[in-house]
């Protein structure tokens, strides 16, 4: 079990910092929200704002476990809101790319439209290590989060259903969610880490291909800091052509939406 808020630290200033890619979150290498995650921490650390408000990223090549150079730009300031570029880096190569929006504390007309999925609490689900055929995950990556899977029932896996995948998730160290940096931050890694099962649930076994994400783009709604368990409602609406298509809404503990995301990934063999 790992350590987020130490695993996406960063070191530096004036817009060079530094980090490691931690071992332990590995999915076919460093899974692509946690590198997303230490990217918004540099995007923090040079940001005139302190709330993250989207991050629109690409994964240029694979990540490895081990250092990473990092490089933020800023591309706009205005009173509000600060738009950031930000690069990472790992042996002179680019791996990363993002653009970041972070805006001050803001006051506005508000309204909220749309429901929470209706769910039972993470208390009375059975965790998904118990429910798997092995008995324990088969990446690293997974033995950093308790999740507790809402729907399909994990008993009918392996057979074609609807590409949805709801599911309780928390990290089993808990970070420190006051930080709005780091909030947003496991909000990406969960993120990241249901939209790919979601659509693997819509196809029969064993899936023929993996699916690596090209890219994530995520908006943060809301500080999650008071809800240590997040609900995650991802949905492969279509894979076609090689390219298969993700979409999730993140709900706090209380229905309140946290964040909402979508992805490209890119079928191979």
């Amino acid at each position: 079990m790992r350590d987020f808020q130490r695993d996406t630290a960063v070191s530096g200033g004036d817009g060079h910092y530094s980090a490691t890619l931690a071992e332990g979150w590995d999915i076919w290498g460093p899974q692509g929200g946690y590198v997303a995650a230490v990217a918004l921490r540099a995007a923090g650390a040079a940001g005139s704002f302190p709330r993250p408000a989207s991050l629109a990223c690409h994964y240029l090549r694979p990540a490895q476990p081990g250092s990473v150079e990092i490089e933020v730009e800023s591309l706009r300031r205005a009173r509000r809101a600060e738009s950031l570029r930000v690069t990472l880096t790992q042996e002179d190569a680019p791996i990363f790319a993002a653009v970041v929006w972070v805006v001050a504390e803001l006051v506005g007309v508000d309204h909220h439209a749309v429901a929470a999925p209706v769910a039972p609490p993470p208390e009375e689900l059975r965790p998904w290590d118990e429910l798997l055929p092995e008995g324990e995950p088969r990446f690293p990556f997974w033995r950093n989060l308790d999740v507790r899977p809402v729907a399909p029932n994990p008993f009918g896996w392996g057979q074609a259903a609807a590409p949805r995948f709801l599911v309780w998730q928390r990290l089993r160290a808990r970070p420190l969610l006051e930080d709005p940096v780091v909030d947003a931050g496991r909000m990406m890694v969960s993120a990241d880490s249901t939209m790919y099962p979601a659509a693997m649930l819509g196809q029969p076994r064993p899936f023929p291909y993996v699916a690596p994400s090209m890219d994530l783009v995520m908006s943060f709604h809301a500080a999650g800091a008071g809800s240590e368990w997040l609900l995650l409602d991802a949905v492969s609406p279509l894979a076609e052509g090689g390219l298969v298509a993700g979409r999730a809404l993140i709900w706090s503990e209380d229905g309140r939406l946290l964040a909402s995301a979508m992805q490209q990934m890119l079928q191979r063999t």
